[in-house]
């Protein structure tokens, strides 16, 4: 036991009996009989717990309590008085004391009251040590971007996280990380300490997505053998995120409209209304405003999503992020692979900075995974890129890829041929002309590489 026990009062009898008590049971303990020194002590060391009189020589115990709620640490404050009104102990507890007690008390009674100050005490560390590592894993430190147009997504972030919104729309294509920012937005935010829950529509067929959502009594239907908790009461003064929420059917729409606006649920077969504190995030990849001209989403439900929304940008508008999620994402796999990789050869960097990822920061994590898989080396080379990075996905390359009818009209060998020209004038194009560099991506000797542009007619 090594709790830090600062006893302040000007009573020397109480002071040092209190002191030679809580020692014999393990606990470090001083003491003051000031105001001023109880102010000097506490600035020169941390204590857990501060048992103190209201009344002391030079002021009032709640100043020191004042100075207390300040800090950035709070030591628990049991207050101890012989003018015990009401009155004194409200005044301590609004100002953030544990507890309250009057005197004469007897130490057994003191020690109670101790012993489970210091366990609230060492439960809300361990929570905040929780919290802590779940923001850093969850937070906006973790996604990775400087991006002026990611960079004021952090900020509508935080903004969010500290107003308590209760329902986001997040909008943007596949892989651009909108679970990522739902993330964020819930571990920036108090509901942290609560569950996050995330149900992706699409997945789930529309017939089971209200019974997921809502949950069930026993014997609302045929298969419902007994009562199932729905995610709504899962993620109950936390957050829950409802990703491809465009797929989601015309019916659950309007009693999802009726959840957000009643803030409360009911079982399916349930009779009862149970109360709902629920931080609703929407998320979708597709064109809501589409949608609802369509006739495919509710419009009154749009709106209400839509009075708070985070549009990500996809990756190909952002492309000063591609470099550090690169840095990031190999560093990243280095220790999953046990591979040394250092980074990337400014050849390779040049390709990934000329891609522009259809499947945004998803692709571009799958890449990194795959070259760290199944290369060796120090650097990320050309050579270790997929093909589409070598800029050989063109509309050129696409018309050779022929039907089976048509490369037997044309003929096996005229057919590689045709393949081979238009890598050829690909590579070229990348390396700006430059027949090295072209040989060296196509890991040709260049002299091959002037025969082959001399068969097929590629000037230079």
């Amino acid at each position: 036991m090594n709790e830090e026990i600062l006893i302040v009062d000007d009573e020397e009898i109480i002071s040092e009996s209190l002191k030679e008590y809580l020692s014999s049971k393990g606990y470090h303990v001083k003491t003051a009989d000031t105001l001023a020194l109880a102010k000097r002590l506490l600035n020169e060391s941390f204590y857990d717990l501060i048992l103190l009189d209201l009344k002391l020589p030079d002021g009032l115990g709640t100043e020191l309590l004042r100075d207390v709620s300040q800090m950035e640490e709070k030591p628990i404050v049991i207050v101890m008085t012989a003018y015990g009104t009401v009155e004194n102990a409200v005044t301590a507890m609004k100002l953030g004391a544990y507890d309250f007690i009057q005197k004469p008390f007897r130490t057994k009674d003191i020690e109670l009251i101790v012993k489970l100050a210091l366990e609230t005490k060492k439960l809300d560390r361990d929570v905040r040590r929780l919290l802590s590592s779940q923001a850093e894993r969850y937070g906006i430190k973790n996604i990775v971007a400087k991006s002026e147009k990611m960079l004021e997504i952090f900020e509508k972030i935080k903004k969010i996280s500290r107003s308590g919104a209760n329902a986001v729309l997040i909008l943007g294509e596949s892989g651009t990380g909108k679970e990522l920012v739902a993330r964020a937005i819930h571990y920036e935010s108090k509901r942290a300490i609560w569950p996050f829950v995330a149900i992706n529509c699409s997945a789930i067929p529309p017939h089971l997505l209200e019974s997921e959502l809502y949950g069930h009594e026993k014997g609302a239907f045929t298969d419902a053998k007994e009562r199932k908790i729905g995610l709504f009461e899962k993620a109950n003064k936390g957050t829950l995120l409802l990703d491809e929420i465009g797929d989601m059917s015309a019916d659950l729409q309007t009693k999802l409209l009726r959840t957000l606006e009643d803030k409360k649920i009911r079982r399916i077969g349930g009779t009862e209304d149970i109360p709902l504190d629920v931080q609703f995030l929407a998320a979708t990849n597709q064109d809501l405003e589409k949608l609802v001209k369509d006739g495919r989403f509710r419009k009154d439900l749009y709106y209400r999503l839509k009075v708070i929304e985070i549009k990500i940008p996809p990756l190909r508008e952002r492309k000063e992020d591609i470099e550090p999620l690169l840095k990031y994402f190999l560093n990243y796999f280095n220790g999953q692979t046990g591979k040394r990789f250092k980074g990337i050869s400014e050849e390779a960097l040049k390709l990934f900075l000329k891609y522009d990822f259809p499947g945004n920061v998803r692709e571009l994590k799958n890449i990194v995974e795959k070259i760290a898989i199944l290369e060796d080396g120090e650097y990320v080379l050309p050579e270790h890129l997929p093909v589409e990075l070598l800029g050989i996905n063109s509309d050129e390359t696409k018309q050779v890829f022929k039907s089976f009818e048509q490369i037997a009209a044309v003929g096996f060998t005229n057919y590689i041929e045709d393949i081979e020209k238009v890598i050829i004038i690909n590579a070229l194009k990348e390396c700006n002309g430059n027949k090295s560099d072209a040989a060296k991506l196509l890991k040709l000797d260049r002299s091959t590489l002037r025969y082959k542009m001399k068969q097929y007619g590629i000037k230079d």
